[in-house]
């Protein structure tokens, strides 16, 4: 992001990189660096919360409500009976849940899975889809730039959105792989604890 920001904001090109990177000037980048992705990251958890809200949340979420999907009906049931002989939860139907109360029920599947089981696949579905999210934050954020500073150049902006969509689209497959590896993960323990 710094680095395509660089071009539409000279002051930073002349900071950043007039006459080469000093050790001092690389130290600023880095500063700069960290800070901004953390700005991106703050975007990218706006654009996450939006899209999913609009898909009817997460797609943990996915298996309960009226109208369940990601597993099949078989695998759901058997998720809602491990949930109750495995961690010891008394819940009602998953069908039955509100959206507010499946997300902790969720991350004790995972800590399971995490601690008795096999996570690595949906550790990688996750690390690939918070990198998508990442870059789309920074294409968008950069396309908002280009906009608001070189409205000449709105090609290159709309450019950079249509790969902003490209990542979006990454995030969310990644997204659904990441909660079924989790549920599937979670299916192959056993229905016991022996902790």
């Amino acid at each position: 992001f710094l680095f395509g920001l660089m071009f539409y904001v000279p002051e930073l090109r002349d900071i950043l990189a007039k006459d080469g990177i000093s050790v001092g000037g690389l130290g600023v980048f880095v500063i700069l660096s960290y800070a901004t992705g953390h700005l991106l990251a703050a975007l990218g958890n706006v654009i996450e919360k939006g899209y999913w809200w609009t898909k009817g949340g997460l797609p943990s979420d996915w298996i309960a409500g009226p109208k369940p999907a990601l597993l099949s009906t078989a695998q759901i049931a058997k998720v809602q009976a491990k949930v109750s002989t495995r961690l010891g939860l008394v819940l009602r139907p998953l069908s039955e849940m509100r959206r507010g109360e499946r997300f902790p029920v969720f991350r004790e599947i995972y800590s399971d899975v995490e601690k008795h089981g096999k996570p690595g696949r949906g550790e990688a579905f996750n690390g690939t889809y918070g990198l998508n999210r990442g870059l789309c934050s920074a294409s968008v954020a950069l396309a908002a730039v280009i906009f608001a500073r070189s409205p000449m150049q709105w090609p290159i902006g709309v450019a950079l959105l249509l790969i902003g969509c490209v990542y979006l689209y990454r995030m969310h497959r990644f997204g659904v792989h990441y909660a079924r590896e989790i549920y599937n993960q979670f299916l192959l323990l056993p229905d016991h604890r022996t902790d």
